[in-house]
């Protein structure tokens, strides 16, 4: 069953690092200022919490493919051509392998990047040379609604309730307050939101020796009385 929602993000950085213009001076003239770009293109993972109470967080991320491309010195006029720095920009796109209807949308931030910085440029000479990074990530994030998953632990333990007539029936305030908490040594996860449980974690121990976060397993009692793992009993009014 799929427990996350998976979405794609693209994210474009650009930047000038730190530079001496004495060390980027050409060594050979040019009629015009010269730009030496640099591209990084990454493919990342990322995994995501979404809490019941709406509070986010990224659990782990993974950069599974990483590539850095540097590009012959550009003139830094070619920018200023629509149509020639999309040719250009795509054709180098295309040997990196981005996906190319991710082109338009990268080439637009290289370009307006290239030209906000052209006051910049009007006072080097020709021939100097200047670095522009860019960094290309696209991100996919498998976001996890802790809300989502308890609803859906709920729904299966109620339809299974119901085809034995018994319905959905809470665990007694009683049982749920006795039950103890400990400190575990070894890590596992939390069956209800799914999220990992490191060493030294508190957790709340059902009599059936299984341990989740304590706000998890409270909120699930009050609505079922088995545990969502082995289906173990817990009290209820009517016994």
């Amino acid at each position: 069953m799929e427990t996350t929602h998976r979405c794609k993000h693209l994210v474009t950085k650009l930047w000038i690092p730190d530079y001496d213009l004495d060390g980027y001076s050409a060594s050979t003239s040019s009629s015009s200022v010269r730009v030496d770009l640099t591209i990084l293109w990454q493919l990342e993972h990322q995994w995501m919490n979404l809490a019941s109470d709406g509070a986010a967080s990224i659990i782990s991320r993974c950069v599974v493919h990483s590539l850095a491309l540097q590009l012959p010195l550009l003139d830094y006029q070619v920018f200023m051509s629509d149509h020639t720095s999309h040719q250009m920009l795509s054709g180098v796109l295309s040997s990196m392998g981005v996906d190319p209807n991710l082109h338009d949308r990268i080439i637009v931030k290289i370009v307006a990047f290239a030209r906000s910085i052209q006051n910049l440029v009007s006072h080097m000479d020709a021939g100097m040379v200047f670095p522009l990074h860019s960094r290309i990530r696209l991100v996919t994030m498998h976001v996890r609604n802790e809300r989502v998953l308890i609803d859906l632990a709920t729904r299966e333990s109620m339809i299974e309730n119901e085809g034995r007539g018994n319905g959905m029936i809470p665990a007694t305030e009683i049982s749920i307050k006795t039950l103890k908490t400990e400190t575990i040594l070894e890590g596992e996860s939390c069956m209800i939101c799914l999220e990992e449980l490191g060493g030294g974690s508190e957790v709340t121990v059902m009599p059936c020796s299984h341990v989740f976060h304590g706000s998890c397993i409270i909120r699930w009692l009050k609505q079922s009385h088995v545990c969502p793992i082995c289906r173990f009993e817990m009290p209820t009014c009517s016994q």
